[in-house]
């Protein structure tokens, strides 16, 4: 059985950062954050959790996450559904033509707790 996500983003710009104590990874559609993107920051101990628009994001929002070369997936914690639009699941893999993802994907990693 094949599960599909509430929100697919197929990520064309990734961005990471990792300087002057802030460290973001973002995985965009585009350039244009109007056109849906994830964000993950992390905010000391906790990662922040982003999702198209800077009102829908949390800390501390994931329940379970898979990050491998071709595939970002995770599952909001039900308690933080509402902060996020009412997302329940986001999938987000690259684009045939994307900038940054590797780098993005590391940083990715680095960020989460150990055993995620």
């Amino acid at each position: 059985m094949t599960v599909t996500a509430d929100i697919e983003i197929r990520a064309a710009y990734c961005e990471a950062l990792d300087e002057d104590g802030e460290v973001l990874a973002a995985f965009a559609t585009s350039d244009d954050p109007d056109e849906g993107y994830a964000l993950f920051r992390q905010d000391g101990a906790k990662l922040w959790l982003e999702v198209s628009d800077d009102i829908f994001g949390a800390h501390d929002a994931i329940e379970t996450i898979t990050v491998d070369d071709a595939r970002i997936a995770f599952v909001i914690r039900p308690a933080q559904v509402a902060r996020l639009g009412m997302i329940r699941s986001v999938e987000i893999t690259p684009a045939a033509e994307v900038e940054g993802w590797a780098e993005a994907v590391a940083l990715l990693r680095k960020m989460l707790p150990a055993g995620d």
